[in-house]
């Protein structure tokens, strides 16, 4: 049996299984559109560890997927232990995009000595002003003038954030640079070149003499916050940006659901997961089929079949399926999981 968040008449428990989906959507925001084709899948038990489950439909990619390359997942992943989820997902080279949970925000101690502090997965000195710590993430429902506002704030504290300092390492760690380190993004009085930057970059309350996280360089490794850093601040509109590209998973779900197949509770019929995996994976390949089809079709070209079959090419362009259908190629993946009982 597992859980599921509650939506229409549908209860919040369920018996079945979970289906994990890696599907491609656009590499950056505003960039794109990208086919929605499934690249992976695994299938586990309803109510099994989502990072567990999910992180064999990653793995499944290989060296399919170019380089840089950004995972974006939602909370059920990044919510569980960093050696379930985050960390593997790290050392296959992905860069990760998440939305936090409320128990993770919130105010952490840094690195022993640092005089530095954690907000929400990034690293900022110690000198942050006060006001500045607690900010609400950036939300959809909020009122233009409101997001504005709250844009504004999460800019001024980004001026005291660690910004990375050259390329992760291979064995993981992955120097960053306080917020007075050339170029400095803040004026702090125990770092005189830090002091020649115009009045307009914020002066720290830091005390000369008196030991600060500003100038300082760090290094982290993986084991720092892996389910929470990411490479913006949680909750401003880069990182909606960035994460609200996942919708990409969810308008898979709901072609397969109901808009091009009909995977429903009754759709599987027969016992055993190996079955069921045997079965999702034959739907998911037809879904890409006509997928790519209509994709191509809506452009007058060729899909991959038709160009490995040494087709034809029609004289008039045929028209195919709904219309909008986002389209195609980028190195950034989404994972999900839904139920195909449900």
């Amino acid at each position: 049996m597992g859980w599921r968040s509650p939506e229409f008449e549908e209860t919040m428990y369920f018996c079945g299984f979970d289906l994990h989906v890696v599907t491609d959507v656009p590499s950056g925001p505003g960039c794109g559109p990208v086919v929605h084709v499934a690249r992976a899948m695994n299938l586990a038990q309803a109510g099994s560890n989502k990072g567990i489950s999910g992180l064999p439909a990653v793995q499944a990619l290989g060296d399919a997927i170019g380089k840089p390359r950004h995972l974006i997942t939602d909370r059920a992943y990044n919510f569980v232990t960093d050696d379930k989820f985050a960390l593997p997902v790290w050392r296959l080279g992905y860069t990760t995009v998440y939305d936090l949970h409320s128990k993770q925000r919130g105010t952490h101690p840094g690195p022993v000595g640092s005089h530095a502090i954690w907000i929400d997965g990034t690293l900022y000195s110690a000198s942050l002003p006060a006001g500045l710590e607690e900010i609400d993430p950036i939300d959809v429902d909020m009122k233009d003038e409101v997001r504005a506002r709250t844009e504004r704030r999460h800019q001024a504290r980004q001026a005291y954030a660690f910004v990375p300092h050259g390329a992760r390492r291979p064995d993981g760690p992955r120097r960053y640079r306080g917020p007075a380190v050339h170029p400095a993004r803040v004026r702090c009085p125990n770092n005189p070149v830090s002091m020649r930057a115009p009045q307009s970059v914020p002066t720290t309350s830091c005390t000369t003499g008196t030991a600060c996280g500003c100038g300082r360089t760090i290094t982290l490794n993986d084991s720092d916050y892996p389910d929470m850093r990411m490479p913006f601040q949680h909750g401003t509109l880069a990182w909606e940006a960035s994460y609200h590209r996942r919708v990409g998973i969810e308008s898979v779900f709901a072609d397969l659901k109901k808009n091009r197949l009909g995977v429903h509770r009754g759709f599987f019929r027969g016992f055993g997961i190996r079955r069921y995996t045997l079965l999702a994976g034959f739907t998911l390949a037809a879904f890409n089929i006509l997928s790519l089809h209509d994709w191509f079709a809506r452009r007058g070209i060729h899909d991959p079949w038709a160009r490995y079959l040494g087709e034809a090419a029609s004289e008039r362009t045929p028209v195919r399926g709904r219309r909008g259908n986002r389209a195609n190629k980028g190195h950034t993946e989404s994972l999900s999981a839904t139920r195909p009982g449900r």
